[in-house]
């Protein structure tokens, strides 16, 4: 009876100290590591009491029964930290407190450890003998020990259950488990000491602390004895503002939530036992669109847009037991998009009619040339762009085109286009040369533009061959460039040339340094003039440049200027894509031969 007695104490301490390394291992936090002591100290308690029943002698008895004293001494403030941290009232744990709570057991294992005192905790009568469960004499310090212990424990128990009970009903079910499971060991630690029947031969408490301690663990740390995931989810399901609905495996409405019942507008009894498709004759007109479920009669103007989600459930087996479906509300989601969408189309069109004004409708027909452009705004050309371009006639012989980008995109960008474009043509004139144009021009986007805004171009005069002229004259080009990068010319040997010179942007000085450059154009000969937009497109770090440029005007010289004009735009969306990052301007003068 003694070895049962024996192995079931060291299991206990056992299977208490695997239950503190769990704790320990799996919760770092302070609340982990009172438990975590807590349990230490009866599992210390439980073994000491083990060894103290196996061995024979009564002098190695009393050792063993004055060494679980440090389990005993311990348990009860450990247990109050634990308490005190799991209720949310960790700020009272300070060292003070732990320092006072160490006295007693201290005090406790002193008088143990002095012969003189030793008795006055406990002891083993002279008549006790091994063969026997002896009962252990105490003394009036054990007394004051036992006081202390109870007084530690049951307050901290009332305080722990009472702080459940304020809590939820879920919480009170927890206490009177915990409850249950706290007065187990505490039973029969009373029971022992006070002598009482069989209980005086053998203390249990430490086995009975095994279902306390794995309750503990289990229940707190793994949140199994509190089963609050149910009523977690349960609240979170009551309280949805998504109508939700749980089918059967034959589509059967079997539950549903409240904004379920307010949806239908029928009462929960009503609604158990349908068909979900019963939603549509108990809702009115019901549709699906491209939003999703459209419920209610447009006449009435009730319609309301729902987001259908569907989610087999599925048993423990895999197999489909029914599913749940949520009805989510996106009326308002879908009123947005459809402004949004009003105003981005209002967007386009403002967008599409300012850009209109930045290019000619139609290029007029020059004698003796094709004349051929492309012109291709930013993105998806909802924004607007800054980049312009003209060709208008100044006489019977001559022609005026430009070609130019102004800083910057949006209203105020295109304003400052359509302000230079029809201010040069209001100004251009063939007795002036493009560079005394370009000079005025200035003055007026110097008045009318602000200092932000700056704009790059090239204006030039074409002349081609009168019809009494030699054949293979050139056509004569005067240019001049406000702060624009070179156009190109491809001769008619297949040589590439970057022609006029380097002036000043324009709407940045009042004084801008502007030259004209004159440059023939032989026949058969091209002149191409384009924007940044081209020059600066990327794919990665590797810009287009001006070299691939005049590498297609070389590749398609045979082509007529629309066609190598559309060959330069493909080419460079081929390299960048589809969308472009700047826009485009591109202008093609071939010299008919």
């Amino acid at each position: 009876m003694l070895t049962l007695l024996a192995t079931l104490m060291a299991g206990a301490g056992l299977v208490l100290a695997a239950l503190a390394a769990y704790v320990a291992w799996h919760r770092g936090t302070r609340m982990g590591w009172s438990l975590a002591v807590m349990l230490v100290a009866v599992a210390w308690w439980g073994t000491a009491y083990a060894v103290e029943l196996s061995v024979d002698e009564i002098a190695v008895k009393s050792t063993w029964g004055d060494l679980k004293y440090a389990g005993v001494v311990t348990l009860a403030p450990a247990w109050l930290v634990f308490v005190l941290q799991y209720t949310g009232r960790g700020q009272l744990v300070t060292g003070r407190l732990v320092a006072l709570l160490t006295i007693p057991p201290v005090a406790a294992l002193a008088l143990l450890a002095v012969p003189a005192t030793h008795d006055l905790v406990r002891y083993y009568p002279a008549t006790a003998h091994a063969e026997e469960l002896p009962i252990v004499a105490t003394g009036p310090a054990f007394w004051v020990i036992f006081g202390y212990n109870n007084l530690l424990l049951v307050g901290a128990t009332v305080l722990f259950l009472a702080s459940m009970v304020r809590l939820a009903r879920t919480y009170r079910r927890m206490a009177l488990v915990l409850l249950a499971s706290a007065l187990l060991p505490w039973a029969a630690n009373v029971l022992h000491n006070l002598e009482v029947g069989w209980f005086a031969r053998i203390d249990l408490t430490p086995f009975a602390f095994i279902l306390t301690g794995g309750l503990l663990v289990w229940g707190l740390f793994e949140e199994r004895l509190v089963d609050l995931a149910p009523l977690a989810r349960s609240a979170v399901v009551e309280s949805m503002a998504d109508a939700l609905f749980v089918l059967d495996a034959f589509g059967r409405i079997v539950d549903v939530n409240p904004a379920a019942v307010a949806l239908a507008d029928r009462s929960r009894g009503e609604l158990v036992g349908r068909r979900l498709r019963d939603l549509v004759e108990l809702s009115g007109i019901a549709e699906v669109g491209p939003s999703g479920l459209v419920l209610g009669d447009p006449a009435a103007g009730d319609r309301r847009t729902f987001d259908v989600s569907q989610q087999p459930l599925k048993d423990v087996s895999g197999r489909t037991a029914g599913e749940l479906v949520v009805l989510r509300e996106i009326t308002q989601r879908v009123r947005d998009q459809q402004r949004l969408q009003e105003v981005l189309d209002d967007r386009s069109r403002v967008a599409a009619t300012l850009q209109a004004s930045m290019v000619p409708t139609r290029l007029p027909a020059v004698r003796g040339c094709e004349v051929a452009s492309r012109y291709v705004p930013a993105g998806d050309g909802g924004e607007i762009g800054g980049d312009f371009l003209d060709v208008f006639p100044l006489d019977d012989d001559t022609w005026a085109f430009v070609l130019g980008d102004v800083s910057g995109k949006g209203a105020e960008a295109a304003a400052v286009s359509a302000a230079a474009r029809y201010t040069l043509r209001a100004l251009a004139d063939s007795r002036n040369s493009p560079a005394a144009t370009l000079r005025e021009v200035n003055a007026v986007l110097q008045a009318q533009t602000e200092s932000e805004r700056h704009c790059t171009l090239v204006h030039g005069h074409l002349r081609p061959p009168r019809a009494g002229d030699a054949p293979g004259t050139p056509v004569r080009l005067t240019l001049s460039l406000a702060g624009h990068h070179w156009p190109l010319v491809l001769r008619a040997n297949g040589k590439v040339d970057e022609v006029g010179d380097l002036g000043t942007a324009l709407a940045l000085f009042d004084d801008p340094e502007l030259h004209d450059a004159d440059v023939d154009l032989a026949p058969g000969e091209v002149l191409c003039v384009f924007t940044d937009g081209l020059l600066e497109a990327r794919r990665g770090r590797d810009q287009f440049g001006s070299e691939r440029v005049a590498e297609l005007l070389r590749a398609h010289r045979d082509l007529p200027a629309d066609g190598l004009a559309g060959a330069v735009l493909d080419a460079v969306r081929a390299f960048h894509g589809e969308e472009l990052v700047d826009d485009l301007a591109i202008l093609v003068v071939r010299h008919l031969s």
